[in-house]
Protein backbone atom coordinates (compact mmCIF):
# COMPACT_ATOMS: atom_id res chain seq x y z
CA UNK A 1 0.00 0.00 0.00
CA UNK A 2 1.21 3.50 -1.15
CA UNK A 3 1.85 5.82 1.80
CA UNK A 4 0.61 9.45 2.02
CA UNK A 5 2.35 11.84 3.19
CA UNK A 6 3.75 15.55 2.95
CA UNK A 7 6.82 15.88 1.91
CA UNK A 8 7.97 19.61 2.12
CA UNK A 9 11.12 21.41 1.15
CA UNK A 10 12.52 24.58 3.82
CA UNK A 11 8.90 26.25 4.51
CA UNK A 12 10.42 29.77 4.33
CA UNK A 13 9.14 32.30 6.86
CA UNK A 14 6.65 33.69 4.09
CA UNK A 15 5.18 30.43 3.23
CA UNK A 16 1.52 30.75 2.38
CA UNK A 17 -1.59 28.26 2.42
CA UNK A 18 -1.57 26.49 -0.57
CA UNK A 19 -4.21 26.71 -3.56
CA UNK A 20 -7.04 24.17 -1.45
CA UNK A 21 -9.90 25.05 -3.88
CA UNK A 22 -7.18 23.74 -6.89
CA UNK A 23 -6.38 20.60 -5.21
CA UNK A 24 -10.00 19.83 -4.35
CA UNK A 25 -11.52 20.74 -8.24
CA UNK A 26 -8.34 18.29 -9.42
CA UNK A 27 -8.86 15.75 -6.57
CA UNK A 28 -5.51 15.83 -5.53
CA UNK A 29 -3.64 13.97 -2.98
CA UNK A 30 -0.59 14.77 -0.48
CA UNK A 31 1.84 12.01 -1.52
CA UNK A 32 5.74 10.80 -1.08
CA UNK A 33 7.34 9.69 -4.09
CA UNK A 34 10.27 7.22 -4.47
CA UNK A 35 13.11 7.96 -3.59
CA UNK A 36 15.23 6.90 -6.88
CA UNK A 37 12.68 9.19 -8.86
CA UNK A 38 13.93 12.19 -6.42
CA UNK A 39 17.54 11.61 -6.81
CA UNK A 40 16.97 10.73 -10.63
CA UNK A 41 17.59 12.61 -14.06
CA UNK A 42 14.46 13.93 -16.08
CA UNK A 43 14.09 15.20 -19.22
CA UNK A 44 12.05 17.98 -19.81
CA UNK A 45 10.70 18.23 -23.22
CA UNK A 46 8.34 16.04 -24.59
CA UNK A 47 9.30 15.35 -27.82
CA UNK A 48 12.99 15.68 -28.46
CA UNK A 49 14.65 16.73 -25.70
CA UNK A 50 17.74 18.09 -26.11
CA UNK A 51 19.04 17.87 -22.63
CA UNK A 52 19.06 15.56 -19.36
CA UNK A 53 18.87 17.66 -16.13
CA UNK A 54 18.67 16.46 -12.39
CA UNK A 55 18.25 15.23 -10.25
CA UNK A 56 14.50 16.15 -9.67
CA UNK A 57 15.67 17.11 -5.60
CA UNK A 58 18.09 19.34 -6.69
CA UNK A 59 15.55 21.20 -9.12
CA UNK A 60 13.12 21.64 -6.30
CA UNK A 61 15.53 23.26 -4.08
CA UNK A 62 16.27 26.17 -6.73
CA UNK A 63 11.98 26.79 -6.94
CA UNK A 64 12.24 28.25 -3.30
CA UNK A 65 8.80 28.31 -1.67
CA UNK A 66 7.28 25.78 0.35
CA UNK A 67 6.94 22.33 -1.96
CA UNK A 68 4.39 19.43 -1.75
CA UNK A 69 3.91 16.45 -4.03
CA UNK A 70 0.26 15.45 -5.23
CA UNK A 71 -1.17 12.98 -7.10
CA UNK A 72 -4.60 12.87 -8.33
CA UNK A 73 -7.21 10.49 -6.68
CA UNK A 74 -7.96 8.79 -9.75
CA UNK A 75 -4.13 8.03 -10.67
CA UNK A 76 -3.10 7.08 -7.50
CA UNK A 77 -6.23 4.19 -7.54
CA UNK A 78 -4.63 3.27 -10.64
CA UNK A 79 -1.11 3.18 -9.34
CA UNK A 80 -2.09 0.45 -6.39
CA UNK A 81 -4.08 -1.25 -8.73
CA UNK A 82 -1.31 -2.29 -11.02
CA UNK A 83 0.69 -2.95 -7.99
CA UNK A 84 -1.41 -5.80 -6.81
CA UNK A 85 -0.77 -6.65 -10.12
CA UNK A 86 2.85 -6.95 -10.18
CA UNK A 87 2.98 -4.30 -12.96
CA UNK A 88 4.94 -1.06 -13.14
CA UNK A 89 3.23 1.65 -14.50
CA UNK A 90 3.85 5.87 -15.58
CA UNK A 91 2.05 8.02 -13.68
CA UNK A 92 1.88 11.49 -13.40
CA UNK A 93 2.82 13.86 -9.68
CA UNK A 94 2.57 17.50 -9.31
CA UNK A 95 4.80 19.46 -7.43
CA UNK A 96 2.86 22.47 -5.66
CA UNK A 97 4.84 25.20 -4.46
CA UNK A 98 3.52 27.97 -2.41
CA UNK A 99 5.25 31.37 -3.59
CA UNK A 100 4.55 35.05 -2.49
CA UNK A 101 1.43 35.29 -3.88
CA UNK A 102 0.99 33.02 -6.41
CA UNK A 103 1.18 29.06 -6.10
CA UNK A 104 2.64 26.94 -9.36
CA UNK A 105 2.36 23.34 -10.16
CA UNK A 106 5.28 21.45 -12.07
CA UNK A 107 4.17 18.32 -13.34
CA UNK A 108 5.97 15.10 -14.31
CA UNK A 109 5.70 11.92 -15.43
CA UNK A 110 7.30 8.85 -12.94
CA UNK A 111 9.22 6.26 -15.62
CA UNK A 112 9.64 3.07 -14.19
CA UNK A 113 11.50 1.59 -16.68
CA UNK A 114 15.30 -0.43 -16.82
CA UNK A 115 16.02 0.40 -20.72
CA UNK A 116 15.29 3.33 -23.14
CA UNK A 117 13.62 0.60 -24.87
CA UNK A 118 10.94 -0.19 -22.39
CA UNK A 119 10.68 3.79 -22.49
CA UNK A 120 9.93 3.50 -26.59
CA UNK A 121 7.51 1.04 -25.80
CA UNK A 122 5.58 2.83 -23.42
CA UNK A 123 4.95 5.22 -26.11
CA UNK A 124 4.63 2.72 -28.56
CA UNK A 125 1.67 1.55 -26.80
CA UNK A 126 0.14 4.81 -26.95
CA UNK A 127 1.57 6.78 -30.31
CA UNK A 128 1.16 3.26 -32.42
CA UNK A 129 3.02 3.96 -35.62
CA UNK A 130 4.15 7.42 -34.95
CA UNK A 131 6.20 6.56 -31.94
CA UNK A 132 9.33 5.98 -34.51
CA UNK A 133 9.52 9.47 -35.47
CA UNK A 134 8.19 11.38 -32.80
CA UNK A 135 10.60 8.93 -30.20
CA UNK A 136 13.31 7.13 -31.97
CA UNK A 137 15.97 9.35 -32.20
CA UNK A 138 15.91 10.09 -28.48
CA UNK A 139 15.50 6.25 -27.90
CA UNK A 140 18.79 5.90 -28.84
CA UNK A 141 20.50 9.05 -27.26
CA UNK A 142 18.83 7.64 -24.15
CA UNK A 143 20.60 4.64 -24.65
CA UNK A 144 23.82 6.70 -25.03
CA UNK A 145 23.25 8.23 -22.25
CA UNK A 146 22.31 5.37 -20.00
CA UNK A 147 25.84 3.82 -20.99
CA UNK A 148 27.26 6.51 -19.28
CA UNK A 149 25.23 5.82 -15.97
CA UNK A 150 22.48 8.98 -16.82
CA UNK A 151 19.55 6.71 -16.66
CA UNK A 152 15.96 8.66 -16.75
CA UNK A 153 13.67 7.95 -13.97
CA UNK A 154 10.86 11.36 -14.83
CA UNK A 155 9.68 13.44 -17.41
CA UNK A 156 8.72 17.20 -16.37
CA UNK A 157 6.07 17.99 -18.36
CA UNK A 158 4.57 20.97 -18.40
CA UNK A 159 3.83 24.04 -15.62
CA UNK A 160 1.11 25.10 -14.44
CA UNK A 161 0.61 29.03 -13.39
CA UNK A 162 -2.33 30.61 -12.49
CA UNK A 163 -4.48 27.81 -13.31
CA UNK A 164 -3.05 27.74 -17.22
CA UNK A 165 -0.76 25.39 -18.38
CA UNK A 166 2.34 27.40 -19.50
CA UNK A 167 2.99 27.42 -23.66
CA UNK A 168 6.49 27.40 -22.76
CA UNK A 169 8.53 24.23 -22.71
CA UNK A 170 9.70 23.03 -19.55
CA UNK A 171 13.27 22.38 -20.68
CA UNK A 172 13.30 26.24 -21.94
CA UNK A 173 11.63 27.85 -18.40
CA UNK A 174 13.84 26.11 -17.01
CA UNK A 175 16.94 26.89 -17.78
CA UNK A 176 16.61 30.38 -18.36
CA UNK A 177 14.09 31.75 -15.10
CA UNK A 178 16.05 29.32 -12.49
CA UNK A 179 19.11 29.10 -14.29
CA UNK A 180 19.03 25.22 -13.91
CA UNK A 181 21.40 23.76 -16.04
CA UNK A 182 21.60 20.63 -17.36
CA UNK A 183 23.96 17.99 -16.99
CA UNK A 184 24.28 15.83 -20.36
CA UNK A 185 23.45 16.92 -24.07
CA UNK A 186 21.72 14.21 -25.88
CA UNK A 187 22.26 15.09 -28.96
CA UNK A 188 26.15 15.47 -28.19
CA UNK A 189 25.89 12.21 -26.24
CA UNK A 190 28.00 13.71 -23.68
CA UNK A 191 27.81 15.24 -20.28
CA UNK A 192 28.70 18.74 -19.30
CA UNK A 193 30.39 20.45 -16.62
CA UNK A 194 27.84 21.97 -14.55
CA UNK A 195 28.41 24.91 -11.71
CA UNK A 196 26.85 23.85 -8.11
CA UNK A 197 25.21 27.03 -8.37
CA UNK A 198 23.00 25.78 -11.22
CA UNK A 199 22.07 22.71 -9.67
Amino acid sequence: MLMLAVLTMGFPAYAAEPDRTYRQENGLLVFEPPSWFLEGYFIAREKMPVYIFGTVRDFVAVLGGATTWLIEDLELSRLEKAGESGKTAEYSLFLEVVLPGRTQYWVFVVLPHESARAWFDARRAFHGSKAQDYYGKTQLELETALKQGLKINAELRFLIEQGNVSLQVPEDVIMSRYHFQPVYDLGLGRRLEVSPRTR
